[in-house]
C-alpha cells in the first residue's frame, strides 16, 4: 500500500511515523461562506495532509475563496494533499469545492481524498470507502470500487465500529462506546465470533422478545480489514488515530 494516513486530532501526539502513517490534521472545518475555519496549530508543524469537514455548514456559497483558503494553508503548512472528511450528499457548493481542489490538487502533485458521493466530482481523487458494513464482505465491496475506480484511485477509509442492530441488521447500528461493550459482554458473556467476510468480531443476545447483534473491532479486525485492502492492491488506508493509537503495535507490528 502506497500510503497509510492517520486522521489526528488537533494538538494530538502520536507514534504513527513508527509504523509509517503519515499525519492527516483533523483541525479544519468548511465554515459559513464558505470559509476555511482552523484551529489552531503549532506555528512549526509542517507536513502531512490536511483533513477538512464540513460538520455543521449550511452547503451554499460560492466555493473559490473557500478553495484559495485551503490550498494557500497547503502551501504554508507543506501539506500534500487534502481529506475531505465530508458527510452526505453533495450539495452544488461542496461538489464545486471538490471540482476545484480536484484540479489544483493534481496541478500541484498533491493527493486529494474524497469520499465516494463526491467521486463524479474528482476524476483524478482518491476515493475512500468506508471499512464499516452489516452484512456482505468486505474484500468484494472493495474489489468493486476497485474496478470502478481504479486501485491507484481507491483507498480504505478504516472506522473502528462498536455497533448495536436489532435484527435482521442493515445500514448502520446505535453506536455503543468501549466501556458499554465491555460491560455488556461482562454482564451477558455471549458467544463471540468473527466474521472472516465483514472482518468484524459480533455477538447475539436478546432484548426482551427482541433479538440484537453487536458488530465490533479490534486490533485483529482492524489488522483483517488492511489485510483485505492489500490482497485487492488498493493504494492508500485512513485510519482514526483516537481508536487505533494504543493499538499500533498490534496492527503493524505482528503482534496478536
Amino acid at each position: 500500500m502506497k500510503e497509510l494516513l492517520l486522521a489526528l486530532p488537533a494538538g494530538r501526539d502520536t507514534l504513527g511515523a513508527k509504523y509509517g502513517l503519515t499525519p492527516a490534521h483533523m483541525a479544519y472545518r468548511v465554515g459559513p461562506g464558505p470559509s476555511l475555519l482552523g484551529t489552531r496549530l503549532p506555528q512549526g508543524l509542517r507536513g502531512g495532509l490536511m483533513q477538512l469537514d464540513c460538520a455543521g455548514f449550511e452547503g451554499t456559497g460560492d466555493p473559490v475563496a473557500c478553495c484559495r483558503q485551503i490550498l494557500g494553508e497547503c502551501r504554508r503548512r507543506s501539506y500534500r494533499g487534502v481529506v475531505c472528511d465530508f458527510e452526505g450528499m453533495p450539495s452544488p457548493c461542496l461538489g464545486r469545492m471538490v471540482e476545484i481542489l480536484a484540479r489544483n490538487c493534481a496541478a500541484q502533485g498533491w493527493t486529494l481524498y474524497v469520499p465516494e458521493p463526491y467521486a463524479p466530482h474528482a476524476k483524478t481523487a482518491r476515493i475512500l470507502i468506508p471499512s464499516a458494513l452489516a452484512h456482505g464482505v468486505l474484500e468484494r465491496r472493495l474489489r468493486e470500487a476497485a474496478e470502478r475506480y481504479g486501485p491507484e484511485r481507491t483507498a480504505l477509509a478504516v472506522e473502528w465500529v462498536r455497533e448495536d442492530f436489532p435484527l435482521p441488521a442493515s445500514g448502520r447500528g446505535t453506536p455503543i462506546s468501549r466501556e458499554e461493550l465491555a460491560g455488556q459482554i461482562a454482564r451477558l458473556e455471549p458467544a463471540v465470533f468473527f466474521d472472516r467476510g465483514l472482518c468484524a468480531h459480533y455477538y447475539t443476545y436478546m432484548a426482551g422478545p427482541k433479538a440484537h447483534f453487536v458488530l465490533f473491532d479490534t486490533s485483529r479486525s482492524i489488522r483483517a480489514k488492511l489485510e483485505a485492502a492489500k490482497r485487492v492492491g488498493l493504494a492508500a488506508a485512513l485510519l482514526p488515530q483516537p481508536e487505533v493509537e494504543e493499538h499500533l503495535e498490534e496492527i503493524f507490528g505482528g503482534g496478536a
